[in-house]
């Protein structure tokens, strides 16, 4: 009964390590399902508010790629992610036909560390977007968004072309995308 109850025992700790292990290595840097069955469709609606106090439709009603990327101050992967997207937003500034915007995921008690963040970091170039829902954004549910940094792209007609986790493959994906519309 004892040896029993000690092999059960170090089955359920290899069980619980292959779990936490397989979470670390997968869980947090996957795109989901959902996310990644979007690509190629139409983007759900709904409309994102900007910090200005401005909004706009996640579909373009008006001609022009969207970017978006997800994050929040209080995670620690964002920080370098935000700064990344804010120099690819500067490097593509000088065109007309695409948009970038950073969909903050903050609550509405952290809107004073987001405004310091923006500042300290120079956002400038980005657009900011802010509904203080935290993960219960409403966009980020209709994106399916899991993870952040969360990085998609919608293309002029509407449909999402691009979805990763960070925006490590970002820019590669908008040069030849922008190049393809030339």
């Amino acid at each position: 009964m004892r040896k029993s109850l000690s092999n059960n025992k170090k089955r359920l700790c290899g069980m619980l390590l292959t779990l936490v292990v397989s979470w670390f290595t997968t869980g947090c840097s996957a795109i989901s399902p959902g996310a990644e069955a979007m690509v190629g469709n139409q983007v759900p609606t709904g409309r994102l508010m900007l910090l200005s106090g401005d909004d706009i439709a996640i579909r373009p009603d008006d001609g022009k790629m969207r970017v978006l990327l997800f994050w929040a101050t209080w995670c620690p992967y964002s920080k370098d992610a935000i700064e990344d997207f804010e120099a690819l937003a500067r490097k593509y500034s000088s065109r007309s036909d695409v948009a970038f915007y950073a969909v903050s995921i903050d609550r509405n008690e952290d809107y004073q560390v987001l405004e310091s963040r923006i500042q300290e970091q120079d956002l400038r170039t980005v657009q900011h977007v802010f509904s203080g829902n935290d993960v219960q954004d409403e966009a980020f549910i209709a994106l399916y968004g899991t993870t952040i940094p969360y990085a998609v792209v919608v293309d002029r007609s509407g449909v999402v072309r691009f979805v990763d986790v960070g925006v490590s493959g970002l820019d590669s994906y908008l040069r030849r995308a922008l190049r393809q519309r030339e």
